[in-house]
């Protein structure tokens, strides 16, 4: 739990570096990029010790699924934080455990029942608050609600690939996925950053290699359920750094949509261990 904690503050402090540098002009399609071509570099020692055919799986269709949802949900990530007060942004993607159990139901045939359709029903009024309390829909709005289903995409690709494919395997073709589609977008967008841009774009480069390691040792440590609600931590974290980084004023439908949002989460943890 305490690893997931540092995991969410990691994040939180990624999306804000992140986030200055695209306002420093910094294109989005290279932000992506540079999380894909950074974590090549990390994983690189890992690729020539065990050799390139350790990349070699059966489950090709798995993996473009989970790259195809990770690549559109990053992308979407980027644009929410940049449209909208960072904090707010954060919210609305978090409710990718609620997007999860029907998705799931969906794809997965996943049996629910009614008490845990009816709590993420109720958790997604708390999206519908913190998404615009007088029904308005932005732009920003959108992207962040699709940055959640991508998200919960995400972790249904995952869970699918977790039966047959080494994590190391599903992060060395994503990152991989990352270069290759979002390289060409970013020559083709591509601006010289300034010194500011580019120091934000290492900064938040480094922290998210370093969340994905905590989220992952996490992981091993104890039980999805009993980590996702921690995740929510990146909420005020994130609340706290648009307060001083970008002078940001949350406000209280933040407050009342994250606290059904957490209730429903944990209803949804709790009972899915029974």
């Amino acid at each position: 739990m305490g690893l997931m904690l540092v995991c969410c503050l990691l994040f939180a402090a990624m999306g804000a570096c992140f986030r200055a540098a695209m306002l420093e002009g910094l294109p989005v399609p290279v932000l992506p990029f540079a999380r894909g071509l950074f974590t090549c570099l990390v994983i690189l020692p890992w690729m020539l010790r065990k050799g390139f055919g350790d990349l070699a799986t059966r489950r090709p269709g798995a993996h473009l699924f989970r790259i195809g949802a990770g690549l559109t949900g990053f992308f979407l990530h980027m644009l929410a934080i940049l449209w909208l007060p960072l904090a707010d942004a954060v919210a609305l993607m978090h409710a990718r455990p609620l997007w999860a159990l029907p998705l799931a139901f969906l794809i997965l045939g996943e049996r629910i029942g009614w008490d845990r359709a009816i709590a993420a029903a109720i958790g997604f009024t708390g999206v519908l608050i913190i998404a615009g309390p007088q029904g308005e829909l932005s732009a920003g709005t959108l992207a962040a609600v699709g940055g959640g289903i991508t998200g919960a995409l995400v972790l249904i690709a995952i869970k699918q690939l977790s039966a047959t494919e080494p994590p190391s395997r599903v992060v060395a073709w994503y990152a991989i996925a990352s270069v290759v589609v979002w390289g060409p977008i970013s020559a083709f967008v591509w601006v010289t950053p300034s010194g500011t841009a580019l120091a934000w774009l290492l900064a938040g480069s480094v922290l998210a290699i370093l969340g994905d390691f905590c989220a992952s040792w996490a992981a091993r440590r104890a039980p999805v359920g009993l980590l996702a609600p921690i995740e929510y931590a990146q909420i005020p974290a994130s609340a706290a750094l648009g307060f001083v980084i970008f002078a940001e004023q949350p406000g209280w439908t933040l407050l009342w949509g994250t606290l059904i949002m957490v209730g429903a989460t944990l209803y949804l943890a709790r009972s899915a261990g029974r």
